[in-house]
């Protein structure tokens, strides 16, 4: 039997944050994001919300690894515990 009832926001284990929908977050609700969510893709991010990412996963414990191509990745790169 098929449940047809709706997936909550936390009850997805796996989400999708888009730059625009990331710049409208607050701290405690990026927060919550990376806390109840097993899989989470950043999508379209600006270089200062890339730090910003970093930073909330770094508040929760985890070790952080970022990569990056260009100059506007260095301040998330520096930042997080492995960067290259």
């Amino acid at each position: 039997m098929v449940d047809d009832a709706a997936v909550t926001f936390r009850d997805a284990a796996a989400i999708v944050v888009h730059g625009a929908d990331l710049a409208d977050m607050t701290f405690v609700q990026l927060d919550d994001v990376i806390l109840n969510h097993q899989d989470i893709v950043f999508a379209r991010t600006i270089p200062a919300q890339k730090l910003l990412i970093v930073e909330a996963c770094q508040r929760q414990g985890n070790v952080v690894a970022v990569t990056g191509d260009g100059v506007n990745d260095t301040p998330a790169i520096k930042k997080a515990d492995i960067g290259l």
